[in-house]
């Protein structure tokens, strides 16, 4: 305890230094962790319960939602496969296709099909008022939160508006950021105006092994139709959606890293510049009975409680922006929102103390092999 008090005060002594150190500490460790977060959400949406049983079925060769146009009168064509469950029409529509913050999406479906075909849960509204509303909208307590909508509000997006008839939840992460509306509502609106059309099929299989050959059987039956398609597992699927996201987030994790070095370059740096100025007071301290470990001891728990500090503050920035402006990040129609966890919180302590540990390691082996006399010289 003695010599916790000693750190405290010995810090206490530059406290512009130590404040400018927990700062520098704090924005690499905050960044350490949105990058970590993201990495986090992008695992999640790549880990729905059903992605192992459900197939998207795509117009063939196009990559953005806004381009894939295919005859919403093939879903009964592909319900009479063999091994398919359920068919469900989907329109899509979003602010921006390319990969980008914030962007909205919004899901086009019959509204008496959703609820078989997704396993949403309302949280507030109800079942009858959204298929009842033309313009109704249920929105994913996600997006609900970020834009700060409750039911019975009004929701427009350019030329497309909506009625707030419910609020969902559901296990797949993904969707907890759409707006869910009717079919029929989306494809009149003004931006999309393509009646009868859809942009994908989500298709449940009874057997999650026989997916693949499945899809094969999809595509061969709609080969010669006025839209082929390429029809993949939703896995699949999401992930050659996110390729983009996932080479972004790639360059991020180097960027972490980089973070990483920078906590250990300024810790290190403080710890040195506090040492040489106190080589005499640490011989006195030796002359009056301190041994060689404790003040090894002192100078690693100096340089430790600044890269502690540091990464208190540095966590805590960053599940403030997280929780509060529920961060999501859009691409191709995949919306991934930035995660946290107790785990997350743990791992950005551990390599902030394993930084201060580690910078602190010169110094204090120089502190222990200098000789007294020599040390009172200031040599």
């Amino acid at each position: 305890m003695k010599l916790a008090k000693l750190a405290w005060r010995n810090l206490a002594r530059r406290r512009l230094r130590a404040a400018l150190t927990v700062g520098g500490v704090a924005a690499a460790i905050a960044l350490f962790v949105l990058v970590e977060g993201l990495a986090a959400g992008l695992d999640r949406a790549l880990s729905g319960s059903e992605a192992a049983r459900t197939l998207i079925v795509y117009r063939q060769n196009r990559y953005c939602p806004q381009t894939s146009f295919l005859p919403e009168i093939s879903a009964g064509r592909i319900a009479g496969v063999d091994g398919v469950v359920s068919v469900l029409p989907v329109k899509v529509f979003l602010s921006n296709c390319r990969t980008s913050l914030d962007v909205v999406a919004f899901h086009g479906v019959p509204p008496r099909e959703l609820f078989d075909a997704r396993r949403i849960e309302l949280v507030a509204g109800e079942r009858a008022a959204f298929e009842r509303q033309g313009d109704g909208a249920l929105l994913g307590a996600s997006f609900a939160a970020r834009r700060g909508l409750s039911v019975g509000d009004k929701f427009r997006f350019g030329r497309i508006e909506v009625g707030v008839a419910g609020i969902f939840r559901s296990p797949e992460p993904i969707e907890e950021s759409l707006i869910v509306t009717h079919l029929e509502h989306l494809q009149r609106a003004g931006p999309v105006n393509r009646l009868g059309t859809v942009t994908q099929f989500e298709v449940k299989v009874d057997d999650a092994a026989r997916a693949r050959e499945i899809a094969a059987r999809i595509d061969a039956l709609l080969a010669t139709s006025e839209a082929p398609t390429d029809t993949r597992l939703k896995l699949s699927f999401l992930e050659t959606a996110t390729a983009d996201l996932r080479e972004i987030l790639g360059f991020g994790r180097i960027f972490g890293l980089c973070c990483v070095a920078v906590v250990l370059t300024l810790a290190a740096n403080t710890v040195a510049m506090a040492v040489r100025e106190r080589v005499r007071e640490m011989a006195v301290m030796r002359t009056l009975g301190y041994r060689s470990g404790r003040l090894v001891g002192l100078v690693v728990g100096e340089s430790m409680a600044m890269t502690a500090l540091g990464a208190l503050l540095g966590i805590g920035a960053a599940l403030a922006v997280i929780s509060l402006s529920r961060l999501t990040i859009g691409v191709e129609g995949v919306l991934v929102t930035f995660a946290a966890s107790p785990e997350l919180v743990l791992r950005g302590l551990a390599i902030a103390a394993a930084a201060g540990a580690l910078a602190a390691a010169l110094p204090a082996l120089g502190v222990a092999r200098v000789g007294i006399s020599a040390a009172l010289r200031g040599a």
